[in-house]
């Protein structure tokens, strides 16, 4: 029984969501990284209020694995 998609599959057939790191971000053609502004983010990321720019990753954006969205 496979508990993830090819996306977010460990190697081990396990979803790596949730899992910590860098807010929404993209890279340009220098390799420079800029944090999306917060309203870009949707609801698959949690920022961590101790560390503004980082947070967590709830669930898979392919398959939907992974902690689900709490509604405030």
């Amino acid at each position: 029984m496979t508990h993830c998609c090819d996306y977010c599959d460990d190697g081990d057939g396990i979803c790596v969501f949730p899992y910590y790191g860098l807010a929404p971000h993209t890279h340009d053609v220098r390799g420079n990284t800029r944090i999306l502004p917060k309203d870009q983010w949707g609801d698959n990321f949690r920022e961590d209020p101790d560390a503004p720019g980082q947070g967590t990753y709830l669930r898979c954006p392919k398959c939907g694995r992974g902690e689900q969205a709490v509604k405030p």
